[in-house]
């Protein structure tokens, strides 16, 4: 039995990790905790499943407190963190240096203080926050527009709504998700500001709804089944008497769509 602990089941990118691990899955039941963004949580369900005498832990994270740190080295099973580095475990992760180094062709002749970008908070999440957007921030020399928002479409939307009552309309967007992306591309059509007319957005996943949605959203992709095989896989060769120690970067790619 693999225990996985998850910050939320509403996640194009946790969902389909998962069905990678199942793909690949050689007769292990998953016990799966949702810890609701919560670092309290994610500590309790760590403890919980080192009681249920799991194999292995997977944890899926966009933060490792200390306090998380402590509990996963007391664990005596294999663990493997995905979304964040660690130097004190295995991990997985998509390449969000590369990722964000993938845009910056895109803002090559911009003014920096054009461009909005659109994320949340590193405290919170380190990779998507400010790993995503380190070669962005480089390129612009630091003279962007910030905004800090959630994970979350409507929460987005509504601060975007707040931001465009005192703030013209950025002439590019880059937000750190697809979801975050959709939010602000809401309030930019509440607004009737024309996409990519008046604002150009680029984001990043290729969730499902980066292609149906009007106009196609530009996003660069990640293979996040392949993530999920991935991490299966490197748990179980932990288990191994002499385990090949890695930290994997799966690489995405542009897809060019109508947003940018």
């Amino acid at each position: 039995m693999i225990g996985v602990v998850v910050p939320t089941f509403a996640s194009f990118a946790l969902t389909e990790m998962m069905r990678g691990m199942d793909d690949v899955n050689q007769g292990d039941f998953f016990l799966t905790i949702n810890t609701y963004h919560d670092a309290k949580r994610q500590v309790e369900a760590v403890k919980q499943l080192a009681q249920q005498n799991v194999d292995g832990i997977v944890v899926m994270t966009g933060q490792i407190t200390n306090e998380m740190t402590t509990v996963l080295q007391q664990v005596s099973v294999p663990v493997v963190v995905q979304g964040q580095p660690s130097r004190h475990f295995e991990t997985v992760n998509v390449d969000n240096q590369h990722a964000g180094e993938l845009l910056v062709p895109l803002i090559a002749n911009v003014k920096p203080t054009d461009v909005l970008l659109l994320g949340v908070d590193p405290t919170s999440d380190y990779n998507v926050g400010q790993t995503r957007f380190n070669a962005i921030i480089q390129a612009l020399d630091n003279n962007m527009q910030r905004l800090y928002t959630t994970f979350d479409r409507t929460e987005t939307a509504e601060i975007m709504r707040n931001y465009l009552e005192t703030h013209s309309s950025p002439k590019y967007i880059i937000a750190a998700t697809d979801t975050i992306a959709l939010g602000a591309l809401a309030a930019l059509q509440e607004q009737h500001i024309a996409v990519p007319a008046n604002t150009k957005i680029v984001a990043f996943d290729n969730t499902p709804a980066a292609e149906i949605v009007t106009p196609g959203l530009s996003t660069v992709s990640f293979d996040y089944f392949a993530l999920g095989q991935w991490l299966y896989h490197r748990l179980k060769d932990l288990s191994q008497a002499e385990p090949v120690l890695t930290d994997p970067l799966l690489r995405g790619e542009l897809v060019r769509r109508s947003s940018w």
